[in-house]
This record gives C-alpha cells, structure tokens and sequence, in this order.
C-alpha cells in the first residue's frame, strides 16, 4: 500500500506591520537602533509595527537598507522570482570559479 504524503506547507502571508518586525530582528536591532540608523523616530518605527501608519517607499527603502532585507520582499511581502520554475534565480558560472557540477 503506498501512501502519498503531501511535503508542499502552507505559506503564510505578512502584512507590511510584520515584515518591518521581522526585518528589524533579522538585522538583531531594537526599535531605538532601527530608528538611529534610518533618521526616523522611535515611535514612527513602533507606528509601523503596529500597523497605524502607511509608509512611503523611501521610508520602506530606508528600513530594508538598513536591516539589509530585499526591498521588494519588505514592500510586498514577495521574493524576488527569476525566470526559473522555482521562482529563483538561475545560478550561471562566473568564470572566475571551477564548475561544479
């Protein structure tokens, strides 16, 4: 008897309030240090997880820049796809590197 096992998870969708969250503790940084290092104040950052403001794209380009997240993913809350089937981008040889294969 064989059984099929489904391994494809679901994949949760964040709003923008959680991706600023998320972007800010992947850079390990607090609140206070989010804010020192993009000029915005403490409480705009808190106002932005917490959902009660809407960012412009400079603010958004700001934060991704300095918690080093792709800027598309923060804006959008999707990566970045390449041409592949994957969604990924295709790994092409440099040159500069022997080929693995």
């Amino acid at each position: 008897m064989t059984t099929s096992i489904n391994t494809a998870g679901a994949i949760p969708e964040f709003e923008l309030k959680h991706r600023v969250r998320l972007a800010r503790e992947f850079a390990s940084l607090q609140q206070s240090d989010l804010a020192e290092l993009t000029g915005l104040s403490r409480t705009a950052i808190a106002n932005l997880e917490r959902g009660s403001s809407d960012p412009r794209r400079a603010t958004i380009s700001l934060i991704a820049f300095a918690t080093g997240v792709d800027r598309h993913w923060l804006e959008t809350g999707k990566t970045p796809g390449g041409d592949e089937p994957t969604g990924g981008e295709k790994v092409r040889h440099q040159g500069i590197e022997p080929r693995t294969h």
